[in-house]
């Protein structure tokens, strides 16, 4: 029989209970101290929290990323069982019907007692666990899934009694509060490391600024391209800032611009640029506000710093900039050009070729893209869905 564990005196009964509700909300690996208290507090063996689907007739006994499945005072191998077949067996959960959002489940209510010994579910499951009566709230339901937290006990301990059931349906608000911020706190994490690996995946280096312009991430691109070239550095204590004074005056002046945008406001182009040194080093830095439309790196990001090398910039953003806008070839490089910060200018004399030519091939790119200015489309590339399809496929090849 499992052992009820003992709690300080301000920590015990129903306060204690609701305390732990919302702690194991905000820290999912204390469910199963909630649950113990569950078991101490309604003199139960067993407790869990489980799904049910009566569509077909099985549970979640599980615990995912947004999902919720505990379970105290039983084994795995019994758990496992009780999945696989005998919660088909369940006569407690036969009728759909007597299963409400809110409400609860007193297993002598729903099936007597005196027949509960013929089933299945009694002799095969039950008993070997010392198992008899049941009592459930249904946190939540809905269309034919629900799930609830269950208190299983032994027959010697008798039926459970009205005051527990008053008792019980006292903690379903609070538990509903918390499996709703469970379920929104796990996912906004989950979306946040989904993110964060998107930003990994980038072909340049990218620094998340939040509203004070403090660094929220940094990945590992950025780091490398700032070791190597000593134009940039990163501080836990000052954040990002350049190493030549006159050029860390414009790069903390964009940064503060660019934060400072109002929600719902227009977003102004960012600023572009080019960091030199004596050694012939050299970054483009662009400094952009992320659209608050979409949030594309998570919640609390309100800018970005993109980090490249003109000199050894990868070429693999070509054959994306040419399948999302339409782009043909000399116009994805003129584009992936100028993503990797290369003026209008600088492209042609790169590339032998005509200014005109080269503005005309712009022109070409910002009609297809929407934009009108040169830092309209970069900004557009590097804070919208083309780069992260980027970043997409680099995660799958990787």
């Amino acid at each position: 029989m499992t052992t009820l564990l003992k709690y300080t005196h301000h920590d015990t009964g129903m306060p204690g209970l609701i305390r732990s509700v919302y702690d194991a909300a905000l820290d999912a690996t204390r469910w199963q101290e909630f649950l113990t208290r569950f078991a101490t507090e309604f003199s139960s063996q067993t407790t869990m929290i489980f799904g049910q689907d009566f569509a077909d007739r099985s549970v979640e006994v599980t615990g995912g990323t947004t999902s919720l499945a505990a379970h105290h005072g039983v084994g795995e191998d019994a758990m496992a069982s009780f999945a696989a077949h005998y919660c088909r067996t369940n006569v407690w959960t036969e009728d759909e019907r007597l299963h409400h959002e809110g409400q609860l489940v007193n297993g002598s209510k729903f099936y007597p007692d005196e027949y509960l010994p013929r089933t299945e579910w009694h002799c095969d499951w039950l008993r070997p666990l010392d198992l008899f009566y049941t009592l459930a709230a249904v946190v939540e339901k809905r269309k034919h899934r629900s799930f609830n937290v269950t208190a299983v006990r032994s027959k010697r301990c008798g039926p459970y009694t009205t005051e527990e059931e008053l008792r019980l349906q006292s903690l379903v608000p609070h538990l509903q509060t918390a499996f709703a911020l469970h379920r929104r706190l796990h996912r906004a994490e989950a979306l946040a490391h989904a993110s964060l690996s998107v930003v990994e995946g980038l072909p340049m280096g990218v620094v998340l600024l939040g509203e004070g312009a403090d660094m929220l991430y940094v990945n590992g691109r950025a780091r490398t391209l700032a070791q190597s070239s000593g134009l940039l550095h990163f501080s836990d204590s000052e954040g990002l800032s350049a190493t030549l004074h006159a050029d860390d005056l414009r790069l903390q002046a964009a940064m503060r611009a660019v934060v400072s945008t109002p929600t719902g406001a227009p977003m102004n182009a960012g600023t572009g640029m080019r960091l030199r040194s004596l050694t012939d080093s050299e970054l483009h830095v662009m400094v952009t506000p992320l659209p608050h439309w979409s949030q594309p790196f998570g919640a609390h990001a309100c800018g970005a710093v993109f980090i490249s090398n003109p000199a050894c910039a990868p070429q693999s953003l070509e054959g994306v900039l040419r399948n999302f806008y339409g782009l043909t070839l000399a116009e994805a490089r003129l584009a992936q050009a100028l993503v990797n910060g290369l003026s209008l200018r600088e492209y042609a004399d790169q590339q032998s070729v005509s200014i005109h030519t080269v503005r005309c091939q712009f022109r070409a790119i910002a009609t297809k893209a929407g934009v009108a200015r040169q830092t309209d489309f970069v900004r557009a590339v590097l804070t919208g869905p083309a780069m992260l399809q980027m970043a997409d496929r680099a995660l799958v090849v990787r």
